[in-house]
């Protein structure tokens, strides 16, 4: 039975992060980085380090601005970040994955190239890209 003093409720705006012994002492340590990362860096250097990211992997199709008016992004049709409405989860799995439009034009995966806290700076920077 749960006593209401051991029911931890997260603050508005905070990530609550729970770990017990069946999860193993790598998602402990990936845990507690993530914690450490997000806290030391915080918004702001995330979206930083994601424009650095972005200009180096992502600009040559979409655009420093995200607009994609760019020689390769008009050939392959590439997206106008923008006015996109994708959800974290979207932008993160196809950084991860690629992705193929309905004229077969692919994005490539960037997994094997991207650390996983590369990826969640070019998701916060690419959210930063909205009109």
């Amino acid at each position: 039975m749960l006593r209401k003093s051991n029911v931890m409720r997260p603050q508005k705006g905070s990530v609550m992060i729970r770990v017990n012994s069946t999860t193993g002492p790598a998602l402990n340590r990936f845990a507690a980085g993530l914690v450490v990362f997000a806290v030391v860096l915080g918004p702001r250097a995330l979206g930083e380090a994601g424009e650095e990211t972005f200009s180096d992997k992502c600009a040559s199709c979409h655009g420093p601005d995200g607009k994609a008016h760019t020689p390769a992004g008009r050939k392959l049709h590439a997206k106008d970040l923008t006015g996109s409405k994708l959800t974290d989860d979207d932008i993160r799995r196809q950084v991860n994955e690629g992705h193929k439009d309905q004229r077969g034009q692919v994005m490539p995966a960037f997994k094997d190239d991207l650390r996983p806290d590369q990826i969640e700076a070019v998701v916060v920077y690419v959210k930063s890209l909205r009109k």
